[in-house]
């Protein structure tokens, strides 16, 4: 059911961030001068992402007391612990520090294949709707989807029926990418024994596995399965950093020794190579060793969300299909509020942010570090105002 609707036009509904930062550019100003701001409530709950969160008074001791080198010509010792501990935390023998999910997903996809070739994912799948085309944009490569399941899987049966005969009228198909967990599907978790179904038939066909586990965190939390063990089959695996771990920036790419002195090239291609990066890989180590197991507060509070408002009429969620920390609901026709209507209004009205879909009439709210059960229940207080 929340997959069922097209989910390309996501679109997020706010403007209080402008104004909380023209209020901080004015603290030194007058008290005059601040009476005249725009009333702008102040951020009660910042739900659009986990990617909002800020770093700790404890990460930033720790950013402050960084030791950095020069990281493009590999000399800084922080992006190196980052990267051998997140390597044995996923279970691959190397691992690349990366600016972002996006990038360290283009550069799995540039180093598994050629230019020509094809990749098999979900139609609903974080590289083939938000990532700018990159795949064909930079590496030559085009996706071949086949359809998410509503709990984010993809049928063997349509995996198989994608992969092309090798015949010279048609594109190589070299690798297969599954995503864990599933953003658009609601963050939900694919089974372990889903995953040993794909690894298999992936070897059988001699094809590539990619695992864009930008939430892998969240997956292992939920599931109680360590993140090596999701991934054990997998040619490589992205892991974010700056989603619900905390960190400000920054993914994991990790694969064969191989996989990744291919994947620095790439890097450097693409100009993902940085200098004193440790300055933010510290972060980010302290994210991975510190808030990996406090993920379970923010699912606990995305079910109580969801289960608070399943009860608010013009509402349609199952809350049993939240497995994680985004939670997905449907305004029904006879709801008193269209979508956009609601996000707008839970910002201007409650200090409430969250996102839009622009199609299907639906809003995603994404818990995170900063969120508590207080703000869950003022949050579902406030659409039960805002749709009665």
């Amino acid at each position: 059911m929340m997959c069922s609707t097209p989910t390309a036009n996501f679109k997020v509904y706010w403007t209080w961030g402008a104004a909380e930062l023209a209020a901080t550019h004015n603290q030194t100003e007058s008290s005059a001068a601040e009476t005249e701001m725009p009333k702008a409530p102040r951020a009660v709950a910042n739900l659009l992402s986990d990617t909002v969160t800020r770093p700790s008074a404890a990460m930033r001791q720790v950013i402050a007391a960084a030791e950095v080198g020069d990281d493009v010509f590999g000399a800084d010792p922080s992006v190196k612990r980052l990267e051998k501990v997140a390597a044995e935390r996923l279970g691959k023998p190397a691992a690349l520090y990366v600016p972002s999910g996006t990038m360290s997903n283009l550069i799995a996809i540039g180093a598994h294949c050629r230019r020509g070739d094809e990749v098999i994912c979900g139609d609903k799948a974080h590289i083939f709707l938000y990532e700018g085309g990159g795949a064909n944009a930079y590496m030559g490569v085009s996706l071949h989807t086949v359809p998410n399941r509503p709990d984010g899987m993809l049928d063997i049966q349509d995996i198989h029926s994608a992969v092309r005969d090798d015949d010279p009228h048609y594109p190589r198909t070299r690798l297969v990418a599954i995503e864990n967990t599933h953003n658009t599907c609601g963050g939900r978790v694919l089974p372990l024994s889903y995953i040993r179904d794909v690894e298999q038939f992936c070897h059988e066909r001699d094809l590539r596995l990619h695992v864009d586990g930008a939430r892998l965190a969240n997956a292992s939390v939920a599931c109680g399965i360590p993140m090596d063990e999701l991934v054990r089959g997998a040619d490589s695996v992205s892991l974010c950093l700056s989603k619900g771990l905390g960190a400000p920036v920054g993914s994991i790419l990790a694969g064969s020794e191989a996989f990744i002195h291919h994947a620095t090239r790439l890097r450097k291609s693409l100009g993902g190579g940085m200098r004193q990066a440790g300055i933010v890989a510290s972060a980010g180590l302290y994210a991975l060793e510190n808030q990996f197991d406090r993920l379970v507060e923010d699912h606990r509070n995305a079910r109580a969300l969801a289960h608070g408002i399943s009860r608010i009429p013009g509402v349609e969620i199952d809350p049993d299909a939240v497995d994680t920390n985004i939670v997905f609901f449907t305004l029904t026709p006879d709801a008193k509020l269209d979508a956009p209507t609601l996000v707008r209004k839970l910002e201007s009205d409650n200090g409430v942010l969250v996102g839009a879909y622009a199609e299907g009439n639906r809003v995603r709210a994404v818990t995170n570090l900063h969120i508590s059960g207080q703000d869950v229940e003022y949050i579902v207080s406030s659409v039960r105002v805002l749709l009665s």
